[in-house]
């Protein structure tokens, strides 16, 4: 049989052809020897086999004794094989590797450390995955376990365990969550060797790698144990002093930082137990060696500018290429000498050293990351500790700042600023204190502190923003200074910090790096969008501040000049060359987007040629189509505004206006027309679902003095388009359709518009099944406008356009069959996501307000009962916003003056009264407690509150209720605001009650008047 053998050279691996024994099919060894050879067979080409030598040079001599077989030989061929992964397939690694736990002996120290280097090669290479294996085979993954375990146990000598304990963690690392079975015996295995007072360095620190790799993404399925890894890896930290001299030392802490890392993103509520200590030791570690990292910086400065200007100021004087060469090495501070010069040496000890140091920070910097994300509240009290409040020039305290102007390793630079920019992000409501304008006082209170943390925030990254040239750095930078803008509240500050900003970051703007310029056209944006610095940034955006270069000439003999325009003016520029990549373009249809929603007076005079923009880009299939369309939907917003109309924004309860002085209505009508016909209509039948969808939020804007003004057959168009795309494919185009549709159904030329009425209807009902939940929050919006036009219509008081609503017979507006339909699909919505319900409960108070008496005397045990029991779930779950809605939707289903609440037909009266009176005294939202105090007033006549028990009852609840109002235990600080509309509607409540009891109620009632009189006159202080 004609086989390969490998043996091991000290120069050189050598393979042979040559026949010689081979061990015995059935001995265990033969897959093992079959399967390395196949693998090294498909890494070396033919022409290297050989003769097999031995490491001493002699030949080896064969054997036809099985047990003379040398597995180490082979072993140690793997291991000098550079191992070509696109050669080799994974499935035989995998065998090779399973194969060598099952033939080799745990017992044999030498050989099973051997084999841990092998399979801690394969896995930290990725060249095989350990979670996949074939049914009635016990998995890869189990099976190295086990073996390294098994190898730990019986070794002795530290090297090896070493060796093990490295093969172990790289097994460990994404595998945590797939070895579920193993996690005891891993951790009985690795906590002991993992705490502060094992002496050996190298093994306490391949045991914290196996800790943190362990954890890292198992999730819940390690819950119960990272209590106990963490309190081992801290003590690490906080438990003995560091030997700042020694390397392993320095190795263990750095190791150590990065598993707590892994811990504290998959717990995060970890770190809340020893916060005050974990900051501490995180503190220590971020600052390391900070002094010497700022004065190295410094001298390599000094010694690149004494280079640079030795150069400019002419040739140096003659000396020896030796000493020559050592000023290179010393300006360039790394080792080109050989390692028989001690300067080399020195100075490569020194690059080793701070590139420890600065591994150490970079692991130190991630924890603090992972702890703002784990608990960003508790971390503001420690803001001092990391960012500054005082200026650089004035202080010795570090700070993150420090890491991101002197840290050498770029990576550190980028973590640094991650880490500031997630502090920041979230912390809007916390900065709001922020006030740095100046008060003299000896107390320094919080505002102070916060107002000097923001004022050195921009300070520091405007100044290293003046310096930075790394490409990546400066986009963390600018996303820094983003989520800053974001987070700040300008309104209490001294003025000009987005002026300094924005004249810091503008020159980016015409940036080598496009992801640069990107991210500074979204800092812009955000600067923009500021509305506490609204003339400010006015002032900016046309100020000429931006150096733009300009060809002139022919291709062949152009020259290039520099012209200074402004914001505005450049953002068309660059949105008009077509030689512009696509991102940037659309990142700068974003910044107009921006400018139009808070200048829409700037944007406005521009029109004519945002327009030309905007024409262009819908002829051509690219995706700036898109981002035209969204800029064409933003304009039409704020103009709808300036006329005075927020229809759109009802769905969101917005209810802000902004009005433009002169405004000719006329011109407004016209230019409507004019787009309609000239973008909106080529953009419906656009392929792009987007665009298709933006064409309908633009429908949905036209205001509606505007819309009655249109011609009947636009009018026609606007109702047919988004009829039609209340269908289609896209869930995208069905929810902007259907939302759409919700506001054209409030416009009084389509209120009286029966057919329109009942074809949206019917389009609404059958969009909330969608499948998609934006459509169905939509088609329920969209509804319950409906319902809330019916309830319009019904009242006698209201008059539309000199029309009287036709409160006598609603089925005129819609066809009976629609009645039951509505209803159900308001008792769907009111059981769906809760961000459905609130409209769900809104169109079921609404509907059931205008139906008509036959309807509910015929439902009254039957979809009547159901949207009672509907409207009391919703009293009881979900979000506040459906609570309060559900309350609200009882007041109002009961000003139908028909509906047969408290009478002893029904089961559901005193249900619904038990509910009401629930909310009104326990409910810890004051919203919740309002509406419902409103819905219990609703009932005009004293027989609907049923028997004197239930009146007793709703009125105990509302007296109880205002002798506790003033009782705010318990209460979140944004329910303050709300207490005094409580108390009065708890009054209206309770008067109303009183003036509708009737003679046989008094002597029931006498004692809770006495109490009302009593509480009155307590606050009242008579």
């Amino acid at each position: 049989m004609q086989d390969f053998h490998i043996i091991h050279s000290r120069d050189e691996m050598t393979l042979t052809t040559d026949n010689i024994s081979t061990v015995p099919a059935n001995n265990p060894i033969s897959s093992f020897d079959d399967i390395s050879r196949k693998v090294l067979r498909a890494n070396y080409p033919a022409s290297t086999f050989r003769k097999p030598i031995t490491s001493n040079g002699a030949n080896v001599t064969t054997s036809s004794d099985p047990n003379s077989y040398d597995i180490g030989q082979i072993l140690e061929v793997l291991i000098s094989t550079n191992l070509n992964p696109s050669n080799t397939f994974e499935h035989d690694l995998l065998e090779l590797l399973i194969s060598g736990c099952n033939i080799i002996n745990i017992a044999d120290q030498h050989v099973t450390s051997k084999f841990s280097r092998i399979i801690f090669t394969f896995c930290s290479r990725h060249m095989v995955r350990l979670n996949e294996n074939e049914a009635k085979q016990q998995p890869p993954l189990d099976v190295l376990l086990n073996f390294l375990i098994g190898s730990y146990s019986k070794a002795t000598q530290v090297s090896y365990i070493v060796d093990i304990l490295r093969a172990l963690s790289q097994v460990l690392y994404e595998n945590g969550v797939n070895c579920q079975n193993f996690h005891q015996q891993i951790l009985q295995t690795l906590l002991p060797v993992a705490r502060f007072d094992y002496q050996n360095l190298e093994i306490r620190r391949m045991a914290i790698n196996g800790l943190g790799n362990l954890c890292f993404r198992s999730g819940a399925k390690l819950q119960g144990e990272y209590k106990s890894i963490y309190e081992v890896l801290l003590s690490n930290l906080t438990t003995v002093e560091p030997n700042l001299d020694d390397a392993a030392f320095l190795k263990v802490i750095s190791s150590t930082l990065r598993a707590l890392q892994f811990i504290m993103n998959e717990d995060k509520t970890i770190v809340t137990e020893t916060f005050n200590e974990t900051i501490e030791a995180i503190k220590r570690y971020i600052f390391f060696n900070a002094d010497e990292l700022k004065k190295f910086s410094l001298n390599t400065d000094r010694t690149r500018a004494n280079s640079i200007s030795m150069r400019n100021n002419g040739p140096p004087s003659p000396r020896s290429p030796t000493h020559s060469r050592h000023n290179r090495t010393k300006s360039l501070g790394r080792s080109w000498l050989s390692s028989d010069s001690e300067l080399s040496d020195g100075e490569h000890v020194q690059t080793r050293r701070r590139n420890e140091d600065s591994r150490i920070r970079s692991n130190a910097v991630g924890c603090l990351q992972s702890i703002a994300r784990a608990a960003p509240k508790l971390l503001y009290s420690h803001w001092n500790h990391f960012l500054p409040d005082t200026h650089a020039s004035m202080s010795s305290i570090p700070s993150l700042f420090t890491l991101i102007q002197y840290e050498a390793m770029p990576a550190v630079r980028i973590s640094a600023c991650s880490v500031i920019t997630t502090m920041i992000d979230g912390s809007k409501q916390y900065l709001a204190a922020a006030d740095d304008r100046e008060i003299k006082s000896s107390f320094t209170s919080l505002s102070a502190k916060l107002g000097a943390i923001v004022r050195e925030l921009h300070a520091g990254l405007l100044q290293i923003l003046a310096k930075e040239n790394h490409g990546a750095i400066l986009i963390q930078l600018l996303k820094c200074c983003n989520t800053l803008v974001n987070n700040t509240s300008y309104e209490r500050l001294s003025g000009g910090y987005l002026s300094r900003l924005y004249y810091a970051v503008v020159r980016f703007l015409t940036h080598d790096d496009n992801n640069v310029r990107i991210a500074t056209m979204s800092l812009i944006s955000n600067i923009v969008e500021c509305k506490s610095c609204v003339e400010e940034v006015e002032n900016l955006i046309q100020a000429a501040v931006i150096n733009e270069i300009v060809s002139n000439g022919t291709t062949s003999n152009s020259t290039q000049t520099f012209e200074i325009t402004n914001l505005l003016a450049f953002l068309i520029k660059l949105i008009g060359n077509s030689s512009q990549p696509s991102n940037i373009r659309i990142e700068a249809w974003g910044v107009l987007c921006a400018c139009t929603r808070t200048h829409f007076v700037v944007i406005s005079p521009l029109w004519e040629q945002l327009n030309i923009l905007i024409e262009r880009d819908l002829k051509c299939e690219d995706v700036n189509i898109t981002a035209s369309m969204m800029f064409l939907v933003e304009y039409a917003r704020e103009l709808a505004a300036a006329c005075g109309s927020r229809q759109n924004d009802a769905e969101d309860g917005n209810d802000e206006t902004q009005q433009t002085k002169n405004l000719d209505l006329t011109k407004v009508s016209e230019w409507w027309t004019t787009v309609l016909v000239q973008h909106v209509q080529m953009a419906t039948n656009d392929k792009c679902h987007a665009v298709r969808a933006h064409a309908c939020d633009f429908l949905s804007y036209i205001p509606a003095n505007i819309f009655s003004s249109l011609p009947t057959e636009k009018r026609n168009f606007c109702i047919k388009i988004l009829l039609n795309f209340s269908k289609d494919e896209s869930a995208t185009v069905r929810a902007a359709a259907c939302r759409g549709l919700g506001v054209y159904i409030l416009f009084p030329s389509l209120q009286q518009d029966t057919k329109f009425a009942s074809d949206m209807a019917l389009t609404v009902i059958q969009q909330m099944s969608d499948q998609n939940l934006l459509v169905r929050v939509r088609s329920s919006w969209a509804l319950g406008n409906l319902c809330d036009t019916m309830v319009i219509l019904s009242n006698p008081s209201n008059v539309i356009q000199g029309v009287t609503p036709r409160n006598a017979n609603l089925n005129e507006f819609l066809i009976n069959v629609l009645w039951a339909k509505i209803v159900k699909a308001g008792l769907s919505a009111a059981s769906d996501n809760d961000k459905v319900r609130p409209n769900g409960v809104r169109t079921l108070g609404s509907i059931i307000h205008v139906l008509p008496t036959n309807f509910i005397i015929r439902e009254e045990r039957g979809l009547i009962k159901e949207v009672v029991m509907a409207l009391i779930k919703n009293f009881e779950s979900g979000s506040l916003k459906v609570r309060w809605n559900a309350c609200y939707a009882t007041s109002n289903m009961l000003r139908n003056p028909n509906f047969p609440i408290g009478q002893k037909t029904n089961n559901w009266s005193v249900q619904l009264y038990d509910a009401l009176i629930k909310a009104v005294q326990t409910s810890k939202n004051f919203k919740v407690r309002i509406n419902a105090s409103l819905a219990l007033a609703t009932p005009t006549t004293r027989d609907k509150y049923g028997d004197i028990t239930t009146f007793i009852k709703i009125l105990q609840a509302v007296v109880t209720s205002l002798e506790n109002i003033d009782n705010l235990a318990g209460t979140g600080f944004s329910e303050v605001k709300y207490q005094e509309q409580l108390k009065n509607q708890l009054l209206t409540t309770y008067q109303h009650l009183i003036s509708i009891s009737t003679y046989s109620d008094q002597k029931h009632i006498e004692p809770f008047i006495e109490r009302f009189t009593k509480w009155r006159e307590n606050i009242n202080g008579i």
